[in-house]
C-alpha cells in the first residue's frame, strides 16, 4: 500500500526528515472504555475466582481476540489492574466478559473481590489490549501456563477448538497441589471436540503435592516436565512448533530458555507475563517518537502517559517531579516530552506494543529528553 509523505523537523539533528503518513492497516485497535457491573463471581478454587462483567446493552462492544487482556477498575482501587480475557469471544454472551482472578496477598483488586458479595457492583473495563494470541499456522501448539495464566491459554485453545484448527495441541498447566487445579472438565470437553484428525492433550503438573496423596500425574516444575518428557524425547519438535506461555515470569523465562536452547526461533515463541509495580516502567525515547499518537490511543488510565515538562531529577537519575502540559497550549505539537509516570503506570505495556517505531522500552534512560522548552 502506497503512503503519502510529509516532512518533520527533528530538533535533535537540526534537519528535516521524511516520515510516512499513518498506515491504517497497521494501527492498533483502539481501546474501548465501558462501565459495567459484576454479574457473577464463582469460586474455581479456594483462591481463584471466575468473575463475569456485564456491560450495558447499548455499550460499545469490546472486540477482542483470544489471548488479549483488559484493565478493570473497581470501587476503592484508584488504579486499574490487568487481566486476560478468560474465554474465546465467540463463547461469551453479548456484552459479557469473563476473567480468572487469583487472590494475591496485598493485591487490592483481588482482595476486594474476595472481601464480600460483589455481584451487582459497578466497575470500569477497558480493552482490548495486547498482541498475544493464536497464530495462523498449522504447527503444533505447545501451551504452558501457571496460576491465573490459565485464562489466556484457555481462551486460545477454546478458539482453536471452535475453528477446528488442523493442528496438535499440548497444554501443560503448572500448579502447586490438586487443590489449585480447575477447568479439568472443560479441558476434557475441548479434547472431545478437538479436530478429530489431530491431538489435544491437557497435562497438569504439580510442584508441591504431598508424596502420599492419590495423585498419579506428573510432579515437579511444569517446564522441567515439558523439557524432559516431551521436548527431549521427541514427542514435540522445534521444527514443527509454536509455543504459547502465560503465567509467572520465572516460569516463562525457564520455558523460553529451554526452547531457545533446543533451537526454536524467537518468532515461534509467544508469551504474556504478569507484571506488577515491582517491575520497571517503560520509558519513552522522544528522539525516536514520530508523534503518531498510537500510545495515547491505548493507554488504560488517564495519567499514566502524559505531556510533561520542567522535570526535576535526583542524583540517582529518577524523576522526582514534573509539570503537566495542557494539550490546548501545544497547538497539536509536543513542546516538551511524552512521559510515562511510573507512579501511575500499571505495567500493562500496551504503549510498548502499540508503538510502531520502537520508541518505548524499559531499557531506555529514565531521564526524559525534552523536545522544546515549554513556558
Amino acid at each position: 500500500m502506497a503512503t503519502a509523505q510529509k516532512n518533520f523537523h527533528d530538533p535533535f539533528d537540526n534537519h528535516f526528515r521524511t516520515l510516512p503518513e499513518p498506515n491504517r492497516d497497521i494501527q492498533t485497535k483502539r481501546v474501548t472504555v465501558n462501565q459495567g457491573v459484576i454479574s457473577s463471581v464463582e469460586n474455581l478454587t479456594y483462591d481463584t475466582y471466575k468473575v463475569v462483567i456485564r456491560c450495558n446493552e447499548d455499550a460499545k462492544q469490546i472486540v477482542f481476540e483470544a489471548g488479549q487482556y483488559a484493565t478493570i477498575t473497581v470501587p476503592g482501587c484508584r488504579k486499574p489492574r490487568s487481566y486476560s480475557f478468560a474465554r474465546a469471544s465467540e463463547n461469551e454472551n453479548k456484552n459479557e466478559y469473563s476473567f480468572f482472578i487469583r487472590l494475591v496477598h496485598g493485591g487490592k483488586l483481588s482482595s476486594w473481590i474476595a472481601g464480600g458479595n460483589r455481584e451487582g457492583e459497578h466497575v470500569k473495563i477497558s480493552g482490548p489490549l495486547g498482541k498475544f494470541g493464536l497464530d495462523p499456522s498449522n504447527k503444533t501448539m505447545v501451551c504452558i501456563a501457571g496460576g491465573s495464566g490459565m485464562s489466556a491459554i484457555n481462551a486460545i485453545v477454546e478458539h482453536a477448538c471452535n475453528e477446528q484448527a488442523e493442528r496438535d495441541c499440548y497444554f501443560f498447566y503448572g500448579a502447586r497441589t490438586q487443590a489449585d487445579l480447575y477447568l479439568q472438565e472443560e479441558m476434557q470437553e475441548i479434547e472431545r471436540k478437538w479436530n478429530k484428525n489431530n491431538t489435544f492433550k491437557f497435562i497438569p503438573v504439580l510442584s508441591e503435592e504431598a508424596e502420599d496423596s492419590d495423585w498419579d500425574g506428573p510432579r515437579g516444575f511444569v517446564t522441567d516436565h515439558f523439557k524432559n518428557e516431551y521436548l527431549s524425547k521427541g514427542v514435540v519438535s522445534v521444527n514443527d512448533m509454536k509455543a504459547f506461555f502465560c503465567g509467572p515470569p520465572v516460569m516463562i523465562d525457564l520455558g523460553v530458555e529451554a526452547l531457545q536452547a533446543a533451537g526454536l526461533a524467537d518468532s515461534d515463541i509467544y508469551f504474556d507475563k504478569f507484571e506488577d509495580a515491582r517491575s520497571p516502567a517503560p520509558v519513552i525515547d522522544n528522539t525516536k517518537c514520530v508523534l503518531c499518537d498510537e500510545c495515547l490511543m491505548v493507554k488504560p488510565t488517564p495519567n499514566c502517559l502524559v505531556e510533561a515538562t520542567n522535570f526535576k531529577v535526583n542524583g540517582g537519575g529518577n524523576v522526582t517531579s514534573f509539570e503537566r502540559v495542557q494539550p490546548a497550549k501545544t497547538s497539536g505539537l509536543y513542546y516538551n516530552s511524552l512521559f510515562i509516570d511510573e507512579n501511575e503506570c500499571i505495567r500493562c505495556f500496551a504503549c510498548v506494543e502499540a508503538c510502531p517505531h520502537d520508541a518505548i522500552s524499559v531499557d531506555y534512560d529514565k531521564v526524559p529528553k525534552t523536545l522544546r522548552k515549554y513556558s
